[in-house]
C-alpha cells in the first residue's frame, strides 16, 4: 500500500496539440504528469496507464479521471 494519497488532479487540453495531460499531485509532494494522445477525427484515445493508476490510487479515481477524459476528449473532437 502507498504512503501518500492524491492531494490534487486535474485533465487538461494541450495548447497547439493533439494531447491532453493528466496531472496528478500526491500528499508527500510527488508529481506524475502523463501526456495522451487523441484522434480529433474520432474522439479515440489510448491510455493504458490508467490501470497503474488503479493499483496505485485506487478505483474510484481511476474512474473518475477516465470520465472527465472522455469528457474533455469529446469536447475537442
Amino acid at each position: 500500500m502507498t504512503e501518500y494519497e492524491v492531494e490534487t488532479w486535474e485533465v487538461n487540453e494541450v495548447e497547439g496539440d493533439d494531447q491532453v495531460e493528466l496531472v496528478i499531485t500526491s500528499t508527500d509532494g510527488n508529481r506524475w504528469e502523463y501526456g495522451i494522445p487523441f484522434s480529433r477525427g474520432s474522439g479515440r484515445y489510448t491510455f493504458e496507464e490508467i490501470d497503474v493508476i488503479a493499483m496505485d490510487f485506487g478505483e474510484e479515481l481511476a474512474e473518475e479521471v477516465t470520465i472527465k477524459l472522455d469528457a474533455l476528449i469529446a469536447k475537442l473532437a
